[in-house]
């Protein structure tokens, strides 16, 4: 008697409504992701899981004929290079051809079953996704899954619940194909949409207080070096940026909010693009910002939250215009004209000092210097900006403010640590207060702000923060060190908690934790905790 033989007389056919009541937790769960970049990877794990099976891999093919590994998991973690390759390529290609499900089971005495067997595959169901045909995406796939224990009997059954999970999985690519297009397509129009409405360049520096920075502004228009913005928080800098691109003529305008993501992948897939299948739920290629402002201008927003492995790929990109989107297949790299124009609140010199900041990167970027004055550096304008906020805020409209009002905004007593943005801000809060108490209001006076408008953003450190005098610096920064490893060990406390309950997965203590799987990964390499993940 064969295996497979004994294997059925040892294990009853699963019954009927617990294969129902698995095909409802699949539901369940497929329905409930809440993160895009990580829900094919639950999809597959929970196909997988509530299979009982040992791999699940996701292929799919484009109207060429192309067919690539798009997802590819195994007890809730991605398949290894090595492991894709320990499946059955002849299943998945005659689902492919036929367009028919299989269910496999070996059988040495049949030519072609060798290389299963020895990858140690016992069975195999393996079904057609039934993706709807596309230009611009998948137009076909298999969803794969095979078991290793000889003892794990595989009927029909499992094979209708598959076809149930294939036909969940594709209404989820699909959808997560529709989204991919409708953002990047939302992206440009948003791009478009914000360099309308935002003021030209000789209205940012018409105030005499900028006459320095207008003739370097006016040089830096007459070629195409990266330009480099320095300037405390909220004096306009992105504003500057935007002037400065269309003044120049470098359409289109890309402005990259490069956030706090330490995760290499992430930013590489941001800037530079990524091929179908580069990583795990890469659906399809995205279009990177650098390939967006081809011709035209990069706006990098705050250049130091770039980790340094990033500033390696940005710094190749500003030497030679080249770059490599993730999965690029050919050996030469691609190309963009686009000019960069990087801004920053930080201060260079300490940045440099530090590390944070790659010296060869800072050079290359350095073209052009422009610094933007502090808002107290440039008292004399704050009526005009104040003036100027009423209008957009109010364009119907015809507001003033009245002298006390310019007094005060104008009054040395004032830092104005968030510079024009609190201003702003300011006066937003004030045009409420009048309005509340007069509909018909149109003059902003003093009794119309309170102190604690520009207290409440004063330059102090915030709440429990150490107040630092020079006579206390070491004292200070060693008190500083321990708070920060308080806080990591709870930070690391809780995020054990978190994969605790959630067996290891990490994209579902992501998901409860309202963070991104990929910066979660990253912030639990840099805590040193161990995970299911590769």
């Amino acid at each position: 008697m064969g295996i497979w033989q004994r294997r059925k007389k040892q294990t009853a056919e699963p019954e009927i409504s617990l294969l129902w009541e698995k095909s409802r937790e699949l539901v369940r769960r497929l329905t409930a992701f809440e993160e895009r970049d990580s829900f094919l990877d639950d999809c597959v794990d929970a196909t997988v899981e509530l299979l009982e099976a040992d791999r699940g891999v996701v292929f799919l093919v484009d109207a060429a004929g192309t067919s690539w590994v798009v997802n590819a998991r195994s007890s809730g973690r991605t398949l290894s290079d090595a492991e894709r390759h320990e499946i059955s390529q002849s299943i998945v290609r005659r689902v492919l051809d036929s367009g028919q499900p299989e269910h496999w089971e070996p059988d040495p005495s049949v030519d072609g079953t060798s290389s299963a067997i020895a990858f140690g595959i016992m069975g195999a169901l393996a079904v057609p996704l039934p993706l709807h045909p596309n230009a611009d995406g998948p137009s076909a796939g298999v969803l794969y899954v095979d078991f290793r224990d000889a003892e794990r009997e595989v009927g029909e059954r499992h094979l209708a619940f598959l076809r149930t999970a294939a036909d969940l999985i594709t209404l989820m690519l699909e959808r997560a194909h529709r989204l991919q297009k409708t953002q990047e397509e939302l992206r440009a129009v948003t791009s478009r949409s914000v360099a309308a409405q935002l003021p030209a360049l000789d209205d940012l520096l018409a105030s005499p207080a900028l006459a320095a920075l207008r003739d370097e502004v006016h040089a830096s228009l007459q070629g195409r070096q990266p330009i480099l913005i320095l300037g405390e928080s909220g004096t306009g800098k992105t504003l500057l940026a935007h002037a400065l691109a269309v003044a120049s003529g470098g359409q289109p305008v890309v402005r990259a909010t490069l956030g706090s993501s330490t995760d290499l992948n992430t930013i590489v897939s941001e800037l530079f693009g990524h091929e179908r299948g580069a990583f795990s739920g890469a659906l399809a290629r995205r279009t990177g910002l650098v390939e967006f402002a081809d011709g035209g201008t990069l706006i990098l927003d705050e250049l130091l939250n770039l980790p340094q492995s990033a500033q390696q790929l940005l710094l190749d990109f500003t030497q030679f215009g080249e770059y490599r989107p993730l999965g690029h297949p050919h050996p030469l790299p691609k190309q963009s004209s686009a000019r960069i124009i990087a801004a920053t609140n930080a201060n260079i010199d300490v940045a440099l000092a530090e590390g944070k900041l790659r010296e060869d990167l800072y050079y290359r970027l350095s073209g052009t210097v422009l610094r933007l004055p502090a808002l107290r550096q440039r008292r004399g304008d704050i009526p005009s900006l104040a003036q100027a906020t009423l209008n957009r805020l109010d364009p119907h409209r015809e507001w003033t403010i009245d002298a006390s009002l310019r007094s005060w905004l104008t009054s040395s007593d004032l830092a104005w640590p968030g510079n024009v943005r609190q201003l702003e801000s300011v006066i937003g809060r004030a045009r409420d207060r009048a309005l509340s108490k007069d509909k018909q209001c149109v003059v902003l006076t003093r009794a119309h702000v309170s102190d604690g408008d520009v207290a409440k953003q004063a330059c102090g450190p915030p709440d429990g923060a150490v107040r630092i005098n020079a006579a206390q610096i070491s004292d200070s920064w060693r008190r500083l060190r321990e708070r920060q490893q308080q806080l990591e060990e709870s930070e690391r406390q809780l995020l054990e908690a978190a994969l605790e309950k959630h067996g290891g997965v990490v994209a579902r203590a992501a998901r409860e934790l309202d963070v991104p799987r990929t910066s979660l990964i990253s912030r639990l390499q840099t805590l040193k905790i161990r995970t299911r993940e590769p």
